[in-house]
């Protein structure tokens, strides 16, 4: 087997693992974490901190490598839908039971 050919199975197997557990991953912490301090914001009529909260965001898109102005962009219109009350969706998998204890694991 090849390395890259290991990894992808390695890879498959961790996440199904992960999903049996239902344990949330870096990007779904990261999610909720920017749905709750945005929708607080919002809900304290924090202008002035969720504008630097977003060009910070922007700040840091555009340091890994996106452009500046579809940064922008997709932050705001985050914000539009948090603002009319739109939330992270659930995961259809979480809402079943699990085939699996996560004790055999």
């Amino acid at each position: 087997m090849t390395r890259l050919s290991e990894q992808a199975r390695y890879q498959r197997s961790y996440r199904a693992e992960q999903k049996v557990l239902r344990k949330p991953s870096r990007d779904d912490v990261a999610r909720v974490a920017l749905h709750v301090m945005i929708a607080d914001m919002l809900e304290r009529n924090e202008d002035g901190e969720l504008a630097a909260l977003c060009e910070a965001l922007v700040t840091r898109l555009v340091d890994l490598g996106f452009d500046r102005g579809a940064a922008y962009c997709r932050v705001d219109d985050l914000v539009e839908r948090y603002a009319d009350g739109w939330a992270p969706q659930r995961k259809p998998h979480l809402t079943t039971p699990s085939m699996v204890d996560a004790s055999e694991i």
